[in-house]
């Protein structure tokens, strides 16, 4: 898998291939005219964000996996080794947790929270588990009030 400074050297790459420039990049992806300059000269954002990336692909005609360096897609052994009893548990804490506080998070944050949690405990027996997952969530919780 490729690193970012290499990815950001194929997107400007692909791009110019395409006979486009960054700034039509930009706004074809619903993004300010500097956003993919600042992306590719700047290193900001660190990475494309779910959406920008979906549209890139598809205006450069590649698969999003090539324009970013994490996995978007569980490997059949990656799927297959997933404790569905960890990921059930910390799914049903979130929801309770959103339930008692009459709240909602978009399906991506919400997403996120699951998978950032889910890979901090995964390897964890189940009775350590409960505890863990209801510290990441008040933590969560906190960083939410502040912000």
């Amino acid at each position: 898998m490729e690193n970012t400074e290499e990815i950001r050297k194929k997107i400007a790459r692909l791009i110019n291939e395409h006979g486009l420039n960054y700034a039509q990049v930009s706004l074809a992806i619903g993004k300010n005219i500097a956003y993919i300059q600042q992306f590719i000269k700047n290193g900001s954002p660190r990475r494309l964000g779910e959406v920008e990336r979906h549209k890139l692909a598809q205006i450069l005609r590649v698969d999003e996996q090539e324009l970013t360096d994490l996995p978007l897609r569980l490997t059949s052994s990656a799927a297959s080794s997933i404790n569905v009893d960890i990921l059930s548990l910390i799914i049903e804490k979130i929801e309770t947790w959103l339930a008692g506080r009459k709240a909602s998070l978009p399906a991506h944050d919400k997403a996120e929270l699951i998978k950032l949690i889910y890979t901090k405990i995964c390897n964890e027996s189940m009775d350590k588990a409960v505890s863990k997952v209801d510290d990441f969530i008040e933590i969560y919780d906190e960083l939410k009030k502040v912000n």
